[in-house]
């Protein structure tokens, strides 16, 4: 049971890590429609590796026209979710040199793999699975994005930008059985959806944080 348990877990984290080397094709081919240096983007999947503030960051600076330090702050704004993650995975993480490194590739499935275990050091061997799967992958899909964008007029035709979130959902499905997580997730992507309106894009989705507030017990 433990060995099945085991390879599902190695299983989900590599199709997670594979979503998100396609989202990152995504974000090449952003850049390249608007004749960013491949420099930039492949810097940012390296340096930065994450997401969010990434397309945000591409999007004002070149898009819209935005102060490259104005769009970097957004950016950072956005990813503020990483002080509560720090904090949740401060616990398992070592306590060396290799802590700064654990630090990089934190990212939102990293902490959601290694919290989902049961002791620390399946927490552990799943938060660095994951991180650096991520951390290989979505630099690699990032340049491969920005060559096909060169190549093929509409990359979006394929449907890539919907592999990330389809299976994410498909992965966090299970935790729906709790009644309780069903409830903060309703409430969260309900405020989410809300703010939408009324936030610049990459904010609401902090926004939804706010379900976890709902107390209930576990069912």
């Amino acid at each position: 049971m433990q060995d099945k348990e085991q390879f599902n877990l190695i299983k989900a984290i590599v199709l997670i890590s594979v979503a998100t080397g396609i989202v990152g094709i995504s974000l090449g081919s952003v850049a390249a429609s608007f004749d960013v240096p491949m420099w930039i983007p492949l810097l940012l999947s390296l340096t930065v590796l994450a997401g969010a503030a990434e397309f945000t960051f591409i999007g004002m600076m070149v898009a819209t026209g935005t102060n490259p330090i104005f769009a970097a702050l957004t950016g950072i704004l956005i990813n503020l979710r990483h002080l509560p993650f720090g904090l949740s995975v401060a616990t398992f993480i070592e306590k060396n040199t290799y802590r700064f490194i654990a630090c990089h590739i934190m990212n939102d499935e990293s902490v959601m793999f290694g919290l989902s275990q049961q002791d620390d050091q399946a927490k552990q061997k799943a938060y660095w699975m994951c991180g650096l799967g991520i951390a290989i992958l979505w630099p690699i899909g990032v340049f491969i994005g920005y060559l096909l964008s060169k190549n093929i007029p509409d990359i979006y035709v394929f449907g890539i930008d919907a592999a990330f979130p389809a299976i994410l959902f498909a992965l966090i499905l299970p935790m729906l059985k709790n009644k309780t997580t069903r409830h903060r997730v309703f409430l969260g992507s309900s405020l989410s959806l809300a703010s939408i309106p009324l936030l610049p894009t990459g904010l609401p989705v902090l926004v939804s944080m706010l379900g976890l507030l709902l107390k209930g017990k576990s069912k």
